[in-house]
This record gives C-alpha cells, structure tokens and sequence, in this order.
C-alpha cells in the first residue's frame, strides 16, 4: 500500500488495509490524497494510543498514591490506639465508651470531608495488613485499585483469614489476554471465588441475613420519597409481582395512569390501609380503581418547619422536614393546612434564625427544656454531625454539679459525638456566640454553631454572625397520629 511507513504497527497496517479493501481508503493516481487520509488515519490512532497509555500510568500512579492513602490509614489508627489506650487510664474505670475505629473515622472525615461509610471501608482494609497483604502489596504496586481492594474486603468479610491469600492471588491473575479483567468480569470472579471458598458460610450467611432486614426512605429534592424495604428475596420478589399483576388489572379497566404510577399507588395504599381503597381490594385483582388518589391519607406524625413568609404566602423558600430533608412551599403549605394539623409558635431572631432561649435551674431539664434545645440546635452539635435533635441526647456542657441545669449548659448530640466528649477524647468548648468549638485527638479545631431557622429564606451563601436582633415567628405543623416511638433515655 503506497505511503503506509514500513514503521506502522502490524494493527495500524492491518486496519489501513481493512479500510483500502473497504473502500474508505483507495489507491489512485491521486496518490498524495490517498497518503494524506492514511498518514491522517495513522496519526489519530497514535494519537489515541498515546493518551490510553497516558491514562493506564495515571490510573498505575494513583493507585500507588492510594496504597500510600491506606498506609498512612493504619498508621494514624496505630497512633490513636495508643491516645485512645491513655484516656482509658486516665479513668471511666479502664472502659471508654468510643471505639478507635470510631475515632479513627470521624477524625478523618472531618479532616478530609470524605463519607464516613468509605472512610470506614478504608480502614478496614488498613487494619488488616495480614489478612489483606496480598492485597496490599498490589496496591502499592499500582496493580489494582483502591475500589476493588475495598470491594474484595468488603464482599469476603465472612471468610476465613487462611483462605484469603490464595484467593486475592485468584482474583488479580490477568486474563486470558494478558490483561487486567474488566470490572464485571472481576466481579463475577470476586464471587465465585467467595462462594467456592466457603459455600457452607455462605448459606450460614443468608440465614442469619434475614436479622438485617429492615426499611427507610429518603425525600428528594422533587416533593416526593424513596422507600427501600430490605427483606429475604422472593418476598421481594413476590411484593413485585403482585403489585404488578393488581396494576395491570386495574390499567385493564380503564383507569389512566400509568403501571409504573398504579404499582406504587397499590403498595402504597396496602401499606398505609392495610387494603386497597376505592372498592379494589387487597385479594381482589378484577376491580376497577379510580383515577384520583385512593382513599384518605392516614394519620401520621410529621413535624415541618414552616417560616411565617411561607405561611403566609410572602415567600416560596424551601421548608425543611427536620431530619428528612426539604419540601417547596406548597407543599409545605398543602402539609401545614391538612385536617388534624396542629401548629406550634417558635420564635427565632430574625437575624440569626436562631430559636430564642427560655431559662432554668433544675437538674433533670424539664420537657419544655428539652424541646427547647433540640429547637435551639436543630441538629447534633458534633462537627460534621447531621443527626436531628430529636434524636440526640442533652449534654451537660460543663459537667454537673459544677455546671447547672440550664437552657445555656445543655446542647443536643448525637450518641458518638456525646461520648467522645464524655471520654475527653475530644473537647468542645461554648462560646459567647454559642457557637461550639470542637477539638479531636489529633489537634484539629471545628466550630458548629446553633440552626438557622431561616436559611431558606436567606438563599445561597456563607453562614450568619449570630447578632442581636428582634424575634420573628416560625409556624411548625404537626399532623398528628400515633406518637413517634421514644428515644433511649439521654444520660444528662
């Protein structure tokens, strides 16, 4: 082939040739033109070459930067083992009530702003140098990610440490073609591996996975919700299916919405009901349903933060479900108007959005006290902390009897960030602004400060200086129903 370089890889010619013999490329008296296509061609596909080989060292370099990341892991659990080991001295009768592993991972996280669920997987991984040190030894090479090795850590969880050696080695061997297998092919391998090497642990497992089962949501952004049931497979299986085949009946009968639409409206309704309203019942897959919603809503317990612009139609800001997340303000509106609501008055400044405080002198806070500061707080006071208040405890901030029982002494946090402050592995320091400054073992300083009932309101930006200013109302509805279920007891 004229103006092919003797010098082309055999794939760049044999691709050349391909196109010739396809009639992309042609051999012609206008032999400059032709070399110019070929020469083009040639040049693209080095190109390409070039920065695939550009990106197969970085991801080789990264790699190696992360076996250095999980390093440098273990080697901050190893200093704070021997922190964590003095403050168990120092007292609480030798036991302190956080874990280093605890500790380990919110000092990291705070520090870095990476999730605690992957810190957490992490340090797995850095913990546990001879049971992973095939593993280890290949991360440091670059010769496998930081992503896998977590998921091999994670997925071989329940095997036994002897078996762990043979099958890292297993599950980096390359490919018949010499390369690295791709993800799902080390996915499917990672599997057969861990059910080979323990298959009796791996039916033990599913067995005793059916402790775990649980269900949650979440709101998103959108005025709708995400509810995850977590349950044995073919009850999942079967919710599914029975779903569908009640949507599909009543789609046949005429109703407008769509199967997707109908198979939620049906689990919804047999969840909150118990049957399914508008004559379809729950063991009755033939009746019609109507084309509006089905049945009354029943009652629930949801506790919305609605500012008075909002209330009163002045403004459209979000409004927060506290510990769920935001809802508009028709929605919000649509919720604090619906029959059985009840509103409660809180009174924040208007400057701060900060609840307004109320005073006492008792050792155990009265309930007034306690629905005052989760109001004041809003969320754990801990640094980084998004537990709602409700479901945190009230710390003494300067410890009783020295200090008193009182709206300024008390501040809402979550079960770790209450312990580690109890075990004086960390320091939280109030301060005029009732801002509170949080030190961890390892010197770092974090500053949280009281809710801003009125964020929304403010748009986007940084944080407000907490001065003096007049109060303005914040309406909460409550649609009542069954009482929520009672928190463990706070130690005050």
């Amino acid at each position: 082939m004229p103006f092919i370089d003797v010098s082309l890889s055999p794939l760049e010619r044999a691709t050349a040739a391909s196109l010739t013999a396809a009639g992309v490329l042609s051999v012609s008296a206008a032999g400059e033109a032709v070399g110019t296509r070929v020469d083009r061609f040639v040049s693209l596909a080095r190109a390409a070459d070039a920065a695939l080989a550009q990106i197969e060292a970085l991801e080789v370099e990264k790699a190696r930067l992360e076996g250095r990341l999980v390093d440098a892991y273990a080697a901050l659990t190893s200093i704070q083992e021997q922190q964590h080991a003095g403050a168990a001295l120092v007292g609480h009768n030798g036991v302190v009530p956080v874990s280093v592993s605890q500790i380990v991972t919110q000092e990291i996280a705070l520090a870095t702003g990476v999730g605690v669920g992957e810190v957490s997987r992490r340090l797995a991984l850095a913990t546990a140098p001879r049971r992973h040190r095939v593993m280890r030894a290949a991360l440091r090479r670059g010769d496998v990610s930081l992503a896998r090795a977590l998921q091999v850590v994670s997925e071989t969880s329940a095997l036994p440490d002897e078996v762990m050696p043979a099958l890292e080695e297993a599950l980096l061997a390359p490919g018949r073609d010499g390369h690295a297998p791709s993800q799902r092919t080390f996915t499917t391998r990672l599997r057969r591996c861990v059910r080979s090497a323990d298959a009796r642990g791996q039916e033990e497992l599913r067995l005793s996975a059916a402790g775990s089962r649980t269900v949650y949501g979440r709101l998103t952004e959108d005025g709708l919700g995400v509810l995850t049931v977590v349950a044995p497979a073919e009850r999942v299986v079967a919710i599914l299916d029975r779903a569908d085949e009640v949507a599909r009946a009543v789609r046949a009968s005429g109703d407008e919405r769509t199967l997707e639409q109908l198979r939620c409206d049906v689990v919804c309704d047999l969840l909150l009901h118990g049957w399914l309203t508008d004559g379809l019942r729950a063991g009755d897959a033939t009746a019609s349903g109507g084309p509006g919603s089905w049945g009354r809503p029943p009652k629930a317990r949801v506790w919305i933060v609605v500012p008075f612009e909002v209330a009163a139609g002045l403004s459209d800001a979000a409004c927060e479900i506290p510990g769920h997340g935001w809802v508009t303000a028709a929605h919000a509106r649509e919720i604090m108007t619906a029959p059985d609501s009840v509103w409660q008055r809180l009174a924040v400044d208007v400057d701060t959005g900060r609840a307004l405080e109320l005073s006492s002198d008792r050792y155990v806070p009265s309930r007034a006290m306690v629905d005052h500061v989760r109001a004041v707080d809003g969320v754990c006071r801990g640094p980084g902390c998004e537990v709602p208040a409700h479901r945190c405890d009230l710390d003494h901030e300067v410890p009783w009897p020295r200090g008193r029982t009182e709206v300024g002494n008390l501040h809402a946090k979550h079960r770790f960030c209450h312990n580690t402050k109890t075990a004086r592995l960390w320091r939280s320091e109030p301060t005029p602004d009732d801002a509170l400054t949080w030190t961890t073992l390892a010197g770092r300083r974090y500053v949280t400060y009281p809710k801003d009932w009125r964020a929304a309101l403010r748009g986007p930006g940084p944080g407000h200086d907490n001065n003096t200013g007049t109060d303005r109302a914040v309406v909460t509805a409550t649609v009542r129903g069954a009482p929520a279920a009672a928190d463990d007891p706070p130690p005050f």
